[in-house]
């Protein structure tokens, strides 16, 4: 039996972050990259059901940002930070959905719509990912 009590959520998020971490930052900034790129193109080139492509591209894409920092969590990131980074995708991911079923039940992306509003959906649903990428990158720079 182990002597070290569990550690509360809190205590994780507050917890200690590695230098190694600010590649968990950088993939957080690549996946906001992506956000604003997919946004911009069907914003820009609109296509039928053109959110579901930018949810699809979202979760592909954050997927693999997890598996790339799943396969290098042991020797490379700390818990507090894998634990932020895992956090933020599982956050931006149901954002994005809630976002994206209340744009298609209220017909803000219906077919008749002009494609901007993809665009406009695409910038709520960044919001948790940019306020995660700025409190990540502070406490990066605090560990450095």
């Amino acid at each position: 039996m182990s002597s070290a009590s569990p550690q509360s959520v809190r205590e994780i998020f507050a917890g200690p972050l590695a230098r190694e971490d600010g590649q968990l930052l950088w993939m957080l900034i690549g996946l906001a990259a992506v956000d604003a790129a997919l946004a911009a193109y069907l914003s820009l080139f609109p296509r039928y059901a053109g959110g579901l492509y930018f949810i699809v591209g979202i979760v592909f894409v954050g997927t693999a940002f997890n598996v790339a920092g799943i396969l290098r969590l042991k020797r490379h990131y700390s818990i507090s930070g894998i634990f932020w980074f895992m956090a933020t995708i599982a956050i931006v991911s149901i954002w994005n959905l809630v976002v994206m079923w209340v744009s298609l039940l209220s017909r803000w992306w219906a077919s008749s719509q002009p494609g901007y509003h993809v665009g406009i959906s695409a910038a709520i649903g960044l919001l948790p990912l940019l306020i995660s990428i700025g409190l990540l990158g502070r406490k990066v720079r605090q560990a450095s």
